[in-house]
Parts: C-alpha cells; structure tokens; sequence
C-alpha cells in the first residue's frame, strides 16, 4: 500500500488548519504523527478517511482519491466510539454483522483481546483502559489492512498503556498504522517513522532517529520509586528524573519495577521536541 499526500490543505469551514502537507509512505509499519495539543493530528486523520473536503492538493490511496479508494480503513478516534447501553459481546456482534465478518473471526478477536472476561459487562461499566480495548478491537473487525489511531492511549495508565501499544505492534507488521501522540517518549518506543505537525504545517517526516534532543525531563508518580531510585528531585506528586533520552526512561522504569517501586503514572515534565516546534515555520 502507498499514501501519497501531495500539496494538502484543508480545514473547517473557511479556515483552514493544515497548511500544504507533502509526504509519502510506501511500506507496512507504525509511523507516528506526532505534534502538541492543537498541532492539526487529528484533522489529518479525519481528512484521510474523508470527513473534511480539501483545500489543495489531494491524499491518494495506492493510486485513488479518498472518496474512490478500495481500501478498508480501521479508524479509532479519540473518543472511544462504542455505542451506550450494550454490553461488550453485543458490541462485537453487532460491529461484526455491519462488516460481515464470520462468528469465528468475531471470537478470534476478543481472544486476542482478552475480552472473554469483560462479554457480558455493559460498555458503560468498564475502565478506560478496557474501553480502549475493546474500542480498538472492533475497529480491526474485517481485516482491514489501514489503521488510523487518534492517541490511543491519552489517559491511560502505563501498564495499560504498553498493553495497548503491545497490541498494536502485533497488528502493524502487515498493516500501515497511524497512530497519533503528543509524547515523545510513547514515539521512540513505538513507532519507525515520524510526521510531526505544529500549527497545521509539516516540519518533519522521516526515520524517528532523526528527531534529537539534548535532553528530556519525566515525571515518575508511584511507590516505593525513592526506595530503588537516585539523583531525582521532587515536584508536587512526581519524583523527576534528568535523563539524556527517552530511550532511558524506558531502561529506569524497568529498573525501577524490578526493584519492588510501584508506578502509577510517566508524564513529561517538559516537551523535549519545545524547541524543534518554536523553530518550525
């Protein structure tokens, strides 16, 4: 498959929000699109399933125009899009009688979800991080071999988090996978290349290595973390921890759980990426 997006600007209404985004992807993987609060992440996704009408320029889908493309696309927005009132096996079926798919492959992706314990529980009733599974599960109902993914973590905790990111990896190694995050440290760990957006224009696309940073700041709330740690310092709830990349946050919080500390949260204390945005045109 290839996504080609050639001169593309659109927006709502007369405003208009991405501003002439050229970049190409030609091969199965993760790529991350990555940008601030506001940077346009979401309005590129909605543009490529063809919810907003473009500007200029045009997104193509192995040769075809959004609206002519014969590819299936996966689409998890941010908000888990599950209907109220039903429980999660009626949820599944009734996603799997719209796309037609057997009952077999119905039950091959709740066990591959790990929803068999949460079938009989109303939608309503589960945790964040069970509604984003089973949110991410039914967007994958039918194979489809495009998966846009609208931060499919915010707000949850790490554990669930890297159990949602586990997930998705298993789903990319055929697939194209967008997946959107203003974090940089869930970027390294997760995806091979990044499309970074700051104030609806591109100011980079390419391989995630070449993102550098000087430093990068996180801040670990949990238990027992003064216990296996040094060299931090403390910010309200959080013990902040100075590291040279986010490769090493990734090395301390192993560090941390093999050593008995109980983490509840990893946030960035400060966007290492402040810099790389400010200088974007």
């Amino acid at each position: 498959m290839k996504i080609e997006v050639n001169d593309f600007s659109t927006g709502y209404g007369h405003v208009e929000v991405l501003h002439h985004l050229n970049f190409l992807i030609d091969k199965p993987g993760i790529y991350v699109v990555l940008g601030k609060n506001g940077a346009g992440k979401t309005t590129l996704f909605r543009a490529m399933t063809g919810m907003l009408r473009n500007f200029t320029g045009s997104i193509k889908i192995d040769g075809y125009s959004r609206s002519e493309t014969r590819v299936e696309i996966a689409y998890l927005s941010h908000r888990n899009s599950i209907p109220a009132g039903l429980t999660v096996r009626a949820t599944m079926n009734f996603f799997g009688r719209v796309e037609g798919v057997s009952a077999e492959e119905i039950d091959n992706i709740i066990s591959r979800f790990n929803l068999t314990e949460l079938l009989d529980k109303n939608v309503q009733s589960l945790s964040q991080g069970q509604r984003k599974r089973v949110s991410l599960a039914k967007s994958l109902i039918g194979n489809k071999s495009l998966m846009i993914l609208d931060e499919p973590t915010a707000n949850l905790d790490p554990k669930v988090s890297a159990e949602i990111r586990d997930l998705i990896r298993l789903q990319s190694k055929d697939k194209i996978v967008l997946y959107s995050s203003h974090n940089l440290y869930e970027a390294m760990e997760l995806g091979m290349e990044v499309i970074a957006l700051n104030n609806g224009n591109l100011v980079y696309s390419g391989e995630i290595e070449g993102l550098k940073t000087d430093s990068y700041t996180i801040g670990i709330r949990g238990k027992g973390i003064e216990n296996a740690a040094t060299n931090y310092t403390i910010d309200g709830k959080y013990f902040v921890f100075k590291l040279g990349s986010p490769n090493e946050a990734a090395e301390l919080i192993s560090k941390l759980t093999s050593a008995g500390a109980m983490i509840y949260e990893v946030k960035e204390m400060s966007n290492p990426l402040e810099m790389f945005f400010n200088d974007a045109s």
